[in-house]
């Protein structure tokens, strides 16, 4: 899973060939926290925190062409691309590991009264490595009517290279769709709306042809109140998410979460933004599941602001509860400390630390720290990027319980991930990117008479171009 966060910004003096190459990495250098502040002044939902929009099958394309005009002010955008590479664990196991090696094809279409990039205020149009937030009570001025739109669709054909059957049967076809809209723009009522639906395919974590595929579906409202000229600002919110297992075998996680919540964003300097959120939610399961009912309660209040031209901070706190109907809950004060540095014109890192309670897939919730720290730098024509980081996770209430008959389960996570983007044409871009997991725990448990050790160490390493019409 790989977060999303405050992305890198170029100045607009650097020229339109390098803000072309800011489009290409948008939010490489992302950071994750369940910050709310949209110290950016962002009228749409955030993107939901299981996707990354700059990953290779993602929506948010790494190219654009001239597209296909198909109406006024409507452009159809077609792009394909092809990757290859290798991948060391196919299985996720902890020992016998597979390797092998792996082709993926790709496939785009988008359309919309503007590119997506333009409904995301985290685009090149809007100017990368801005020196701080830009005022919140400012909405995001485009043209085209009451009425903004964009809707992508896209897909994934991933075909392992290798004669093992088991390791063959784990491809197959990924993708999803992604709607985002806002109506009245301009104005100081406005209502935006994203909904993402992703068919994420994912191996089992031990050698067989099953697999673990998920269906996701996140929905996304905002109601915004930006009163121009004025102080304060905010929205109301609602997010429902719908996560779904396609194997018989593994319904037993399905869920339904949904969060009703409120926040207030205060203009105090130019550059700096207090903000405060609560909300509420209710989150059960789905058909046969296992999922324990929850009504989770989330107050948070923060400061987003620039110390300098060059550094810019935020930070939150907050408290938390779980409401579990059963079994273990959290009540916990939660927060984050997001620190960004621009060391150079094009050249930009931040470190992250943020304590957080999240419900989980196989257990009531997890609680986790993590640290890390994202470095993005330009040498035009090609921008390199890497982001390393370390998760501590405590899983409670696991749906699956141990050898000692215990509930509670303890990882450490490294992640890193890395790569490159160059851009041939604007039409035309070429992609490396590396990917590090590392998962150790201490737990174990038994599943059909075998003993499990759900630790593993997996890389990818995948080259790959993708083009524009």
């Amino acid at each position: 899973m790989k977060p999303l966060g405050i992305s890198l910004r170029l100045q607009l003096r650097l020229g339109p060939r390098l803000r072309r190459l800011g489009a290409v990495a948008v939010g490489l250098v992302a950071a994750s926290s369940s910050v709310r502040a949209d110290p950016l002044g962002n009228p749409l939902p955030p993107f939901p925190s299981w996707m990354d929009p700059t990953d290779a099958v993602s929506p948010i394309a790494l190219v654009q062409g001239g597209g296909i005009k198909i109406g006024e002010g409507t452009v159809l955008q077609p792009q394909v691309g092809i990757q290859t590479g290798m991948i060391s664990n196919v299985f996720y196991q902890n020992t016998n590991q597979v390797t092998a090696g792996l082709l993926r094809l790709l496939v785009e279409v988008g359309t919309g009264s503007l590119p997506i990039q333009r409904l995301n205020p985290a685009a090149a149009d809007q100017g990368m490595l801005a020196a701080g937030p830009a005022p919140a009570t400012t909405p995001i001025q485009v043209e085209g009517g009451d009425f903004q739109y964009s809707a992508n669709v896209y897909a994934s054909w991933d075909q392992y290279l290798s004669t093992n059957d088991n390791v063959t049967a784990q491809g197959g076809l990924g993708g999803g769709l992604v709607l985002r809209g806002l109506v009245n723009p301009q104005r100081p009522l406005q209502f935006a709306f994203q909904d993402v639906y992703s068919r994420l395919i994912r191996a089992t974590n031990f050698e067989s042809q099953a697999d673990t595929n998920r269906d996701i579906n996140d929905l996304g409202l905002r109601l915004n109140i930006v009163p121009p000229g004025r102080s304060l600002s905010g929205y109301l919110y609602y997010d429902n998410t719908i996560d779904v297992f396609e194997s018989s075998t593994q319904q037993f996680a399905n869920r339904l979460l949904n969060t009703l919540g409120a926040h207030l964003d205060w203009q105090w300097l130019p550059l700096t933004v207090v903000f405060a959120d609560v909300s509420g939610g209710y989150n059960t399961g789905i058909g046969s599941s296992d999922k324990v009912n929850s009504t989770p309660l989330a107050t948070t209040v923060g400061i987003g602001t620039a110390l300098t031209l060059n550094t810019t901070l935020n930070a939150q706190v907050g408290y938390a509860n779980g409401f579990y109907a059963s079994g273990p809950s959290y009540s916990s004060v939660t927060g984050s400390l997001l620190f960004g540095y621009r060391y150079s014109p094009l050249g930009r890192v931040t470190a992250l630390y943020s304590y957080n309670q999240s419900d989980s897939i196989n257990a009531n919730f997890y609680s986790e720290h993590l640290l890390q720290l994202t470095v993005e730098q330009y040498f035009a024509p090609f921008v390199v990027f890497a982001r390393p980081e370390v998760h501590f996770r405590d899983y409670e209430g696991t749906l699956v319980m141990d050898l000692n008959g215990g509930t509670t389960r303890r990882d450490t996570i490294l992640g890193l991930t890395a790569g490159l983007r160059y851009n041939f044409r604007d039409w035309l871009a070429g992609t490396l990117d590396y990917t590090l997991s590392d998962v150790q725990t201490d737990f174990r448990y038994m599943a059909d008479r075998f003993l499990v050790n759900p630790s593993y160490v997996r890389h990818e390493l995948m080259l790959g171009v993708r083009a524009a019409y």
